[in-house]
């Protein structure tokens, strides 16, 4: 028996070879046949095919580091190293601490490409509440401010202004003299009138490891210099703090080329379909802030860019102003220095027509705002771009003015449309100032009107619905 066994196991493992070397010879001819096919593939579907495999990848390396890793604890990604061409250091510890974490599509690097406005959102890991980080700035608008402090410094474009920015022109007039207004006027609006007192009033708030005032650091203080070149938003909220009744976003801070402050709040765009009384209530809040930035003993603060998406309103339906960009500020005791004889005369803005082509027709004289104790402009920035038939709503994104569509009984009891009228385009002298105390008295009663009453056919009654 055992001959036979043998015999069997000899075929047995010659019948396996033989099956094997076939299947491997159908393997190969498959290859070659696929190979021939994928040769006969014209160029553009392989190329098709080939960036189709790298988004593929570059998709899931996104997602995969979205995950595994926590990008505001990066110094790349806030750019730390380019201090001190920035906007500060102190948040760092609190990001570098892990103690906040982006949230949404800011979670991901995929969608930098199309967030050109260059704004996140993130969320406190242990409190929860949301914060907004913002880098200023376009990237191409950076670059541009960046190449041209690399020219103050004779530099090439593109240099190295974390070192050449100290040695710059600027900086050792700034090293020699302390910095002075001829060194902020004109990089934005908030310096327009730039007065030695604002510039003590910015570095006394202006947050730093150590002294203040004349003993401000010198990265410091070119720190500020570099934030005005960008955007002077973070200074604005630091030397007109929400604490002290401001109508803007409490500021935590900044670390390299972010500012961190408070999140307000949906866009204003998403409530110009609510309830009328809700628009009204939003638009007396926004008079009350133009009467704030000009109520003040010491500073007016004017705005010279208003659309829906500066404002945000809170779950509370709180209103705020989100966008401190483009404000003058008007340091009033200077302001009658500089024009004795006229500084008691109210500046009256004066209503531009919009031309075909143009997105925002808001006029505004800055010279005036500097030499007088008040203009007017702030209602009439409100009533002209915000609330009256007015309203470009190219400005807003296509939306009409805030107060569209109104009840018959806001224009019987209030009159409110021809106040509307009168804010914007005034018939006679000091006629938008008396326009707009009207307005907020009217805006405050509409505001106030439950959904079940509606008015009566006489002026200045109504009668109440039963609610069901």
């Amino acid at each position: 028996m055992l001959p036979f066994a043998t015999r069997n196991r000899k075929l047995v493992f010659t019948e396996g070879a033989t099956s094997y070397s076939e299947g491997a010879t159908e393997m190969i001819s498959n290859i070659s046949k696929s190979t021939f096919r994928l040769r006969r593939i014209p160029i553009q579907a392989k190329c098709f095919v080939f960036v189709l495999i790298i988004i593929c990848i570059y998709l899931y390396g996104s997602i995969y580091l979205a995950w595994g890793q926590n990008r505001l604890t990066k110094e790349d990604f806030l750019e730390v190293h380019k201090c001190p061409a920035c906007y500060g250091q102190t948040f760092c510890f609190s990001l570098f601490d892990d103690q906040f974490d982006l949230s949404g599509m800011s979670k991901y690097e995929l969608f930098d490409a199309i967030n050109v406005k260059n704004v996140h959102y993130a969320n406190h890991k242990y409190q929860g509440h949301q914060v907004v980080l913002k880098k200023l700035a376009h990237d191409d608008e950076i670059k541009i401010i960046d190449d041209r402090l690399c020219k103050d410094a004779f530099r090439d474009p593109g240099c190295d202004l974390a070192r050449r920015m100290v040695v710059s022109k600027t900086g050792k007039d700034i090293q020699a003299n302390g910095l002075l207004p001829q060194h902020l006027k004109d990089t934005t609006f908030m310096f327009f009138c730039v007065t030695h007192k604002l510039i003590d009033r910015v570095m006394d708030r202006y947050p730093v490891i150590g002294s203040k005032g004349d003993q401000m650091s010198m990265d410091d203080k070119l720190q500020i210099l570099y934030t005005a070149e960008v955007n002077p938003e973070p200074l604005m909220l630091l030397t007109f703090p929400a604490s002290e009744g401001w109508p803007f976003p409490e500021y935590y801070g900044a670390c390299g080329r972010y500012i961190v402050e408070e999140y307000n709040g949906k866009s204003l765009a998403d409530f110009y379909d609510a309830p009328f009384e809700k628009r009204a209530d939003l638009a007396y809040q926004m008079l009350k802030m133009a009467d704030r930035l000009t109520s003040d003993p010491e500073w007016n603060l004017y705005w010279t860019d208003l659309a829906a998406g500066n404002f945000a309103v809170d779950p509370a339906g709180k209103l705020t102003y989100i966008d401190a960009e483009n404000i003058v500020v008007v340091d009033k005791q200077a302001s009658k220095i500089a024009n004795k004889e006229h500084w008691n005369d109210l500046s009256e803005s004066v209503f531009v027509e919009c031309e075909d082509g143009h997105t925002d027709c808001l006029s505004f004289d800055v010279d005036k705002m500097c030499t007088h104790y008040l203009c007017d402009h702030n209602y009439y920035a409100v009533c002209r771009n915000m609330l009256s038939k007015y309203a470009d709503d190219r400005v807003n994104g296509g939306i009409p003015h805030l107060l569209h569509d109104m009840p018959p009984h806001a224009n019987d009891d209030w009159d409110l449309d021809n106040l509307l009228n009168e804010c914007t385009r005034p018939h006679q002298s000091q006629g938008r100032i008396k326009a707009a105390h009207k307005l907020l008295q009217a805006l405050d009663h509409l505001r106030n009107i439950p959904a079940h009453i509606i008015p009566d056919t006489k002026p200045g009654h109504a009668k109440r619905i039963p609610v069901v």
